[in-house]
């Protein structure tokens, strides 16, 4: 019997099941990549929520750092030092400068930068751990080294004394704290005082604690100084000597921040005393106007540790005082405290004194001082960041008044006296 041809041969009825139908849908490697990249985002940012000890093990695994921890490619950032306090001649050589320059105070100091002061010149430079360094007359630093780590965990500065005297002295918060001078390398440890004496001329090089520590290496040697030690050297073929130095005293009045109160407008006298010490022959006492001791309104020689100092006008005054034993050997100066001679209009009041006041917008900032143990009113609003030295900061409600507006403050003591003081503040 003849084939059928296909074309011929009968369908199947609708009444039976069609075959079934498979149906694509084509996605881009793109958005796969995509969806790929927002999942592993969100495990990731979910993991570092539940377990934070993993961040620094991810930044490791985009930034290799090497033994010494530096990030791969100089992930450094330079925070900038600055001048605090600035008296007589200091002079700045910038890195990338062959003039000198006068220092400012609003002059930002870097890696390279030359400081050089002259016969009366001081400058004190902070560095961002805390770290500070008073820069002594004729003297000659180079900052060498200041650098943070990517992180912020800890700083790197490094200072060559090249000439000169540097007293520098470290926080707590301090990193790596370096002084180069001569061919030494002093490492400084965290909350440590340290003076460096440098004189390239006379070929006498030292390194004298008066708190904490250093490690002090010179060629082959290496030493540790502790508190009240002292490290020296000559030329290169001299070896370090050390040998333990006299300690100063403990200051006792007047005491740190402590308010001189003198009637009237003649200048008053201040006594002045401080702790015994044993093996003392004499103390050195000496009183400043400036803090970093440029000038002295009296520097002399005590047997005693008690003095008077007569004739102190009103303003603000430094302190500080050396032990001398017998053999004329000098201590370093002990941590300086300051005081003030302020002359009291009335007798029968107490001390209340505002240094500033300071307009922001319709609120005024109040910065005086009154007697310690005081309590203070503005306006009838008790002010309550008096310090126990007496000092005291206070911030106004806002003036309601567009024009003169009447600020009233008042201070009492514990035996019921009052001062008062009054202030017209006019709001534009």
């Amino acid at each position: 019997m003849p084939e059928i041809p296909d074309s011929l041969t009968p369908k199947a009825s609708g009444n039976q099941p069609a075959e079934p139908v498979v149906r694509w849908r084509t996605i881009s490697y793109r958005a796969l990549g995509i969806w790929s990249g927002g999942a592993l985002v969100l495990l990731v940012v979910v993991l570092l929520i539940i377990f934070p000890q993993w961040r620094s093990a991810l930044t490791g695994l985009f930034f290799w750092t090497g033994r010494d921890g530096q990030a791969a490619g100089e992930n450094l950032a330079a925070p900038q030092a600055r001048f605090t306090n600035l008296d007589g001649g200091v002079r700045v050589r910038k890195a990338n400068q062959v003039q000198w320059t006068p220092a400012e105070l609003s002059m930002a100091l870097d890696a390279g930068d030359m400081i050089q002061t002259g016969g009366g010149g001081v400058a004190r430079i902070a560095f961002a751990d805390g770290t500070l360094y008073v820069v002594k007359p004729e003297t000659l630093i180079v900052i060498e080294e200041n650098i943070i780590l990517g992180d912020q965990s800890a700083m790197k500065v490094t200072i060559q004394v090249t000439s000169g005297v540097v007293d520098l002295s470290t926080s707590r918060l301090t990193g790596e704290s370096r002084i180069l001078f001569a061919d030494a390398e002093a490492r400084i440890y965290q909350e440590s005082r340290a003076l460096v004496t440098s004189d390239p001329e006379t070929n006498t090089h030292r390194i004298t604690m008066t708190r904490g520590g250093a490690n002090l290496r010179r060629g082959g040697e290496q030493v540790t100084l502790t508190e009240y030690t002292q490290a020296s050297f000559g030329g290169p073929d001299s070896p370090i000597v050390m040998e333990k130095i006299v300690a100063p005293p403990i200051l006792l009045t007047p005491t740190d921040m402590a308010p001189v109160v003198t009637a009237g407008s003649a200048a008053t006298d201040v006594d002045f005393a401080w702790t015994e010490m044993p093996d003392i022959s004499s103390y050195r006492l000496r009183v400043s106007s400036s803090q970093l001791f440029s000038d002295t309104v009296y520097n002399r020689r005590i047997r005693s540790n008690t003095v008077q100092v007569p004739s102190l006008p009103e303003g603000d005054y430094y302190w500080t005082v050396a032990s001398i034993d017998a053999q004329r050997g000098e201590s370093q100066p002990s941590e300086a405290y300051q005081f003030s001679v302020i002359r009291q209009e009335n007798g029968g009041e107490i001390l209340l004194m505002v240094e500033r006041y300071i307009q922001h917008g319709k609120v005024i900032e109040i910065v005086g001082r009154t007697e310690p143990g005081a309590t203070v009113l503005v306006n009838n609003q008790p002010v309550f960041t008096v310090g126990e030295d007496g000092t005291f900061q206070h911030f106004t409600s806002p003036l309601p008044n567009t024009g003169p507006n009447r600020i009233t403050i008042t201070a009492q003591n514990r035996e019921g006296k009052i001062a008062t003081l009054r202030k017209t503040i006019t709001i534009q």
